[in-house]
């Protein structure tokens, strides 16, 4: 494995190879089917209505920059050109959905929601200029998510402007007091629910464990610390494992996981490498106990790439399932606001988060009525705890920003994501990995 502090250089060149590694994933489909592929028939909402809050005093509501007479100008800056174009297209899309969906029904002290989508073009320095250009004319940033985050930090916290983003990436973005996140995570902060389900169900693997994952951004920072949190938790690894984005050559890390006893296998990295995994795996009749993999494997695409060889696949997730849309009425509102405007689109994962955090800003912006600005909103945010978007995740410590500590456990079953733990989600405490960056 890689060790000591890679270079800036190094590690912008690593993240980029990281992005370009999802090139091929998110090709991977067209769109005939993909609107359907995990919410089959469900027959999205596209009402006006849907939760309401009591709207506060008007009085004294002052225009102001992305504030006039008749609307109130929000901000979304994803990563949408660059190595990979329309990586966080989902993003933005949700946020546009949002918009139509609350003008159609809703305003805020007698004003409308104005969308002004940036692209943050998978670049520090597209990111920064994107948070400038939102500073000038937009009143707050909104569902925001951009790979290289840490480009716009000094933009957002110079100017004030609130930043509610789907998540906080890099160290610099969730240092920034004005950045707040819907999904919201601490790296060195990991939930206990996810260790603790493994060791009662599975004891005797989780003390053959392996742990890989990509040598690159978020993978990095997110692998090196869920190993120690997890080892604090109880398990015994036999094997960790950083693995380049460019290599895609697996039969050696499964041949040494294979000569070790490995009896569970978990992965951090893009739905395209750990399907990679999954069929080298079966290719060399290595079959763990557990194969884990967090979120960002929930996609139609994995279950696609991965064939037969990913059954029996397990995901921890925080989000509600789109396979249960039908069940879950503001999930069904998303779905059909989507279609509205962007028919050819796909509800995601990222996408729930991205339309929650729109939601979260007209309702706490409702809610201030006249004393609505900048300050005072920043304010509200850092009071927010417990969000779940209406139903469409486990509860989120926003204000706090720190890791929620919910979750779901979910399998792959002939082809189709199942729940396997009880409930909706279950829920413990944090483990600090003590994870500094280093």
């Amino acid at each position: 494995m890689t060790t000591g502090v890679a270079t800036g250089r190094r590690r912008r060149a690593a993240a980029v190879a990281t992005v370009a590694a999802l090139a091929l994933a998110l090709g991977a489909c067209g769109d005939d089917d993909q609107r359907t592929a995990q919410t089959g028939d469900v027959v999205g909402l596209t009402d006006a209505g849907g939760p309401q809050v009591a709207e506060g005093d008007c009085a004294g509501l002052r225009n102001g920059v992305g504030v006039s007479d008749t609307t109130i100008t929000i901000a979304n800056a994803s990563d949408m050109s660059g190595i990979v174009p329309g990586l966080f297209k989902d993003a933005q899309q949700a946020v546009q959905a949002y918009v139509a969906y609350f003008n159609a029904g809703q305003d805020i002290c007698g004003r409308k929601l104005e969308y002004l989508p940036l692209d943050s073009r998978l670049d520090a320095g597209g990111d920064q200029q994107a948070a400038q250009q939102a500073c000038e004319k937009a009143f707050a940033m909104v569902g925001s998510m951009a790979a290289f985050d840490s480009g716009g930090a000094a933009a957002v916290s110079g100017c004030g402007i609130p930043d509610l983003r789907v998540a906080t990436v890099t160290p610099a973005r969730l240092a920034s007091k004005v950045t707040y996140a819907t999904n919201s995570l601490a790296v060195d902060l990991v939930p206990a629910v996810v260790p603790e389900y493994f060791l009662e169900n599975h004891h005797d693997a989780t003390q053959n464990a392996a742990f890989l994952y990509l040598n690159a951004g978020s993978a990095l920072a997110n692998g090196k610390s869920a190993i120690a949190a997890y080892t604090k938790a109880g398990y015994r690894f036999v094997y960790t494992q950083a693995i380049d984005p460019l290599d895609v050559n697996y039969t050696p890390y499964i041949l040494a996981m294979k000569n070790k006893g490995v009896q569970y296998v978990q992965f951090i990295g893009d739905y395209n490498s750990a399907a990679r995994l999954a069929k080298v795996m079966a290719a060399q009749q290595f079959k763990p106990e557990v194969y884990l993999l967090d979120p960002a494997g929930y996609d139609f695409k994995f279950v696609r790439l991965a064939g037969p060889a990913g059954d029996g696949t397990r995901i921890f997730i925080n989000s509600a399932l789109l396979e249960e849309a039908k069940s879950n009425e503001e999930m069904r509102r998303y779905i059909g606001w989507l279609g509205k405007v962007a028919p050819n689109a796909y509800p995601t994962y990222f996408g729930l988060f991205a339309w929650s955090s729109a939601r979260l800003f007209t309702e706490q912006a409702i809610q201030l009525g006249g004393r609505l600005d900048r300050a005072s909103l920043l304010a509200a945010l850092a009071e927010v705890d417990g969000w779940d978007g209406h139903g469409l995740f486990a509860p989120q410590a926003i204000g706090k920003r720190t890791t929620g500590g919910c979750s779901a456990i979910i399998r792959l079953q002939d082809g189709k994501w199942v729940r396997e733990s009880e409930g909706e989600f279950i829920c413990s405490g944090l483990i600090d990995s003590g994870y500094t960056g280093e």
